[in-house]
């Protein structure tokens, strides 16, 4: 989180797996799975672009803590505020989900729809 909080991007993209992915529900500029590093890398700049930091992890839950590092499975809940450029500030959960160490998916959740479109108004 101190990487995406200090806007790290070259940091934050390679802890990705090559076909990691962010997957951003809804209808919005935002709106589908943004698969491989590249386009991870896109989708952060985006978001670097539209919003300040506040990123703070809560919970953590792990599957098969004996495992070795390349079995290992651990997802992340995550809760967010942020501020967007426009001033309006927002609030979120998601979980990130690590695999044999590397990143392989991250997934944001609203339940807002209305806020959700306001959070990427240019």
């Amino acid at each position: 989180m101190d990487d995406l909080n200090h806007r790290r991007n070259d940091k934050i993209v390679a802890n990705y797996a090559d076909d990691g992915v962010i997957i951003y529900s809804g209808k919005f500029l935002m709106s589908s799975a943004q698969k491989g590093k590249s386009a991870i890398n896109e989708s952060f700049d985006k978001h670097f672009n539209q919003f300040t930091k506040d990123c703070e992890p809560r919970e953590t839950y792990i599957e098969n803590i004996f495992a070795r590092r390349q079995t290992d499975s651990i997802a992340i809940r995550f809760h967010t505020k942020r501020t967007n450029k426009a001033g309006m500030i927002f609030e979120n959960t998601g979980m990130t989900r690590l695999k044999g160490g590397t990143v392989v998916e991250v997934r944001d959740f609203y339940f807002d729809v209305d806020t959700l479109q306001k959070m990427w108004v240019e």
